[in-house]
């Protein structure tokens, strides 16, 4: 009997024994078998702030390497656009023909620079380029080249290369003024009129005997070849001839606000003096000039008299 007392008593003691559990820790409150866990996720978080630091300094690199290949890839757009355009005036001083003109520059400096550097190549004996006009479109002609001695270009800024103008020419014994906003061209007894804003040539007639602009429009009075007084528009190409008599009257001048006419004539061996003033602003309503801002598109010519 005692000892299966004792055998229960042994028995219940290695039980109690085996199932004895240690306490969490008051601080962490975790047992000591989980503690294993939180030291390997500490080291994985410093992995990975490793590797995402690695990875920032590869994206660096990366940018870096961009960086490096675009600015030599700009560089060799650079070398490439400074061999055509050294080739491009190599061809403008060799040609014997129009040249080609053509630049990447299309700002109004990188054009005018193209052009007198192009310039500056030529043998100015025999060719030759020169800048009408610098501001706004670029106005210039070619000298010594092709048929005509002088052919007229436009050049808008953002534009690769120039208009040839057609028409816009002239030989050597030719010569080009302003008139105003507009260019006059001489050549070989015929003036025409070139329109920069159009691009194009308007209006034909032959060397007057004497011409001058009528301020503000786009009508030059002129005395032509026989002798007559005529209000010729160039834009759109009409005439009106003024009623005077011209066997006495053969000469004008145009003032501030009136117009001058003068002559001479003899009868019965005296000379007489002859004078007659048109007040302007009179002659352009009587005749319809209009303002260069109200240029019309009239293209029949007429006739009226005083």
């Amino acid at each position: 009997m005692r000892s299966s007392i004792l055998i229960v008593v042994v028995s219940t003691l290695l039980l109690a024994v085996g199932c004895t559990r240690l306490p969490a820790s008051d601080e962490t409150g975790l047992g000591p078998g989980e503690y294993e866990g939180i030291v390997n996720t500490g080291e994985i978080k410093k992995e990975n702030l490793s590797l995402k630091d690695e990875l920032e300094k590869t994206k660096a690199k990366l940018e870096e390497l961009e960086e490096e290949y675009l600015s030599l890839a700009k560089s060799n757009e650079n070398i490439i656009f400074k061999l055509e355009e050294a080739e491009s005036k190599l061809k403008i001083v060799e040609s014997e023909d129009i040249p080609k003109f053509n630049t990447e520059s299309t700002d109004i400096n990188g054009i005018v620079s193209y052009l007198k550097d192009s310039s500056r190549l030529i043998d100015k004996s025999t060719k030759g380029i020169e800048l009408i006009k610098s501001h706004g479109s670029v106005v210039f002609r070619t000298i010594g080249y092709g048929d005509e001695h002088s052919q007229i270009f436009i050049w808008n800024e953002g534009e690769n290369e120039p208009m040839l103008i057609e028409g816009a020419s002239f030989d050597n014994e030719g010569s080009y003024e302003w008139l105003d906003k507009y260019i006059l061209i001489k050549n070989d007894g015929k003036n025409k009129v070139l329109d920069i804003e159009k691009k194009r040539i308007t209006g034909f007639f032959d060397e007057p005997l004497k011409m001058q602009l009528l301020k503000d429009t786009t009508t030059v009075l002129l005395k032509d070849k026989d002798n007559k007084f005529v209000l010729y528009d160039f834009i759109n190409d009409t005439n009106k001839q003024i009623n005077l008599d011209n066997n006495k009257y053969t000469d004008f001048n145009l003032q501030e606000d009136f117009v001058l006419f003068t002559g001479t004539y003899t009868e019965n061996g005296v000379e007489y003096e002859m004078r007659a003033t048109f007040a302007l602003d009179k002659m352009m309503e009587m005749y319809e000039i209009q303002r260069a801002d109200e240029v019309g598109t009239a293209s029949s010519d007429t006739e009226d008299t005083l």
